[in-house]
């Protein structure tokens, strides 16, 4: 700089203002009129306040715009210079920055940026833009106007500056427009998020407003089916009786472009450039013109598909009405997941209160109390692996001090398991003529279960055992059961005992063999379901039916009653499986004679 530039800067008086402005929309409007009236304190004519604050408003939006959680925390700073022949401003944001494009013009109408740089360099003589880590100046610059001359630029340039920013700004004022409609209906769904709201109608409502706000002439909706083989169709805009759309197999050979959008997981375009396949159902609805199908997807899972269309040619749609599509879409994916978790939980609550039945009908069906056989004595246990099981034990008497003892296992668990517990048992307390006939009383009964088993494909294995204090014996008949383990006093080993038959339910006309045992003084014997001889432990290794007849060969040894044998055994079985969960109900019945 020469010694006489030196002194015309020297002398040159400026006046500044410095304001902060917390990082949020709502403060920028007061803080640029806050600059407005300061800049016209210091003579600022009224033409160049407008385009002063219109730039600022820019500026600092943008600043906003693109702030992250941090620089949300820390304030924009606005540093306005005012001399004699030139107005700077300065702003300081805290964002990440941008690359300032090498050259600012005014962006195609589907551009969803540009359109704020393109202003401030309108408004400006000239900015800069200096980019460094975590904070980053603007510079604006504008000359004073010092003559007539000075002030009013070339006729033909003013008119076209005035023609770009009035474009630019009637885009923008229809953009807004639409932004303020696609609030107030993302408003109103946000409050239905959640809510116990019927889906076709949440869809149909959400569909018709984006048609509207889009401005387009027709949709369709699709949800992949609940086996995920599928795009069923939900809903169609507008709605016809004679628009029938069908379902699109996801493996099939269908040319059509939700099935493409759906495996490429991308926006597909079309338009009379690239029109729909002639064999794309999509042309039920939109023959001509222009649309756009997006699929959309929740937590990386593909949901559907939704298609919009427009019947004008000339008229494609714009990526700020595809962004419509993207986020009125997302708030319908929300409400989807929202109606299957409801679904999901309500099908819980309702499995849980099944439960609580079968597992009601379970208790209901074991013997309050076993009742006097003397000299025999008797002890019994039922554990369920389960909330419910299939295993249930009864002890009726037969009459002349005799006992009716009933073991038995139905396939499955749950309440159709219950269920069949309950038809057995009053099954075999309806035929008390049977009881000491324990062979031709499960053949009644098989004839009898046998049309409902077989019809539900489910069987049961069951023993019967006729308990004779008398004559000091057991006579039983099993179908399909686990045999009768017997101890004698004196023998080293126990023995198990019966033929096991064919369960019930497996065919229609089957007889059963029953066998008499008897029970001398100090005998145990045992009945019992197959979750005792096929205990796992820890390792996964089975008990085994060898091994259950040693165990019980213990407890006979070394307990004296049925009360203690039943602790000694269940203690033993509970040992073997260490930390190992239970597999499958265990179920006993201990006969000790002890006179």
């Amino acid at each position: 700089m020469n010694s006489e530039a030196a002194s015309s800067a020297r002398r040159e008086f400026r006046t500044s203002l410095r304001l902060k402005v917390a990082c949020e929309f709502s403060a920028v409007r007061s803080a640029t009129l806050v600059v407005r009236d300061w800049l016209a304190g210091n003579g600022l004519p009224e033409a160049d306040l407008g385009g002063w604050e219109l730039a600022l408003v820019e500026a600092v939006n943008n600043a906003v715009k693109y702030a992250d959680d941090r620089a949300r925390l820390l304030p924009v700073i606005i540093e306005i210079s005012c001399g004699e022949h030139d107005v700077e401003a300065r702003i300081t944001d805290h964002t990440a920055g941008f690359e300032w494009p090498a050259e600012v013009d005014l962006p195609d109408t589907d551009s969803e940026s540009g359109r704020g740089l393109f202003l401030i360099k309108s408004l400006t003589d000239s900015v800069s833009y200096l980019r460094s880590s975590g904070e980053n100046l603007m510079v604006l610059s504008k000359a004073r106007a010092a003559s007539a001359k000075e002030v009013l630029p070339d006729i033909t340039e003013l008119q076209n500056r005035l023609a770009d920013t009035e474009t630019a700004l009637t885009e923008m004022t229809t953009e807004l427009a639409s932004s303020y409609e696609s609030l107030v209906a993302l408003f109103r769904y946000s409050s239905e998020l959640g809510a116990h709201t019927d889906l076709k109608d949440f869809s149909q409502r959400l569909l018709k407003d984006l048609v509207q706000i889009a401005e387009a002439d027709c949709a369709v909706l699709r949800l992949i089916s609940p086996d995920g083989k599928r795009l069923d169709t939900l809903q169609v805009l507008p709605s016809s009786e004679n628009i029938s759309l069908p379902a699109l197999a996801l493996a099939g050979t269908t040319v059509s472009v939700e099935i493409g959008a759906a495996r490429n997981r991308e926006d597909i375009w079309f338009g009379p450039e690239e029109p729909l396949s002639a064999d794309d159902p999509l042309r039920a609805v939109m023959p001509v013109g222009h649309g756009v199908c997006h699929a959309f997807y929740v937590a990386n899972q593909f949901v559907g598909t939704a298609t919009l269309g427009r019947l004008m040619a000339d008229k494609p749609f714009t990526a700020a009405q595809v962004n419509l599509l993207h986020t009125f879409i997302d708030f319908l994916a929300i409400q989807i997941v929202n109606a299957r978790l409801l679904d999901e939980r309500t099908v819980a609550r309702v499995t849980r209160r099944e439960l609580q039945i079968a597992a009601d009908i379970q208790r209901s069906l074991l013997p309050a109390q076993i009742p006097a056989c003397p000299p025999f004595e008797l002890s019994a246990a039922c554990q369920s692996a389960l909330q419910v099981g299939g295993d249930f034990f009864d002890v009726i008497p037969a009459g002349d001090g005799a006992l009716l003892l009933v073991i038995a296992d139905v396939m499955g668990k749950g309440v159709p398991a219950a269920l069949f517990a309950a038809v057995l048992r009053s099954t075999l307390r309806s035929m008390p003529q049977l009881f000491d006939q324990p062979g031709e009383l499960l053949a009644t009964a098989n004839r009898t279960l046998y049309p409902d088993l077989s019809r539900v494909d489910m069987f049961v294995t069951a023993k019967i055992a006729y308990l004779d204090p008398r004559h000091k014996k057991i006579v039983t008949a099993s179908a399909g059961h686990c045999p009768l383990l017997v101890w004698r006093p004196g023998a080293t080993e126990a023995e198990a005992v019966g033929q096991t038959g064919f369960p019930l339910g497996i065919e229609p006309l089957t007889r059963y063999a029953q066998i008499e045992v008897p029970l001398p003084p100090g005998t145990l014997a045992m009945l019992y379901t197959d979750g005792l001889s096929e205990s796992r432990n820890e390792a996964g290794e089975m008990l085994g039916e060898q091994k259950l007849l040693e165990l019980f060969a213990q407890t006979a040894v070394q307990t004296t009653d049925p009360h203690g044998g039943k602790k000694f055994l269940l203690g033993q079985l509970a040992d073997y499986c260490g930390q190992a969960t239970l597999a499958d109900d265990q179920t006993l019945i201990l006969i000790r004679h002890n006179s």
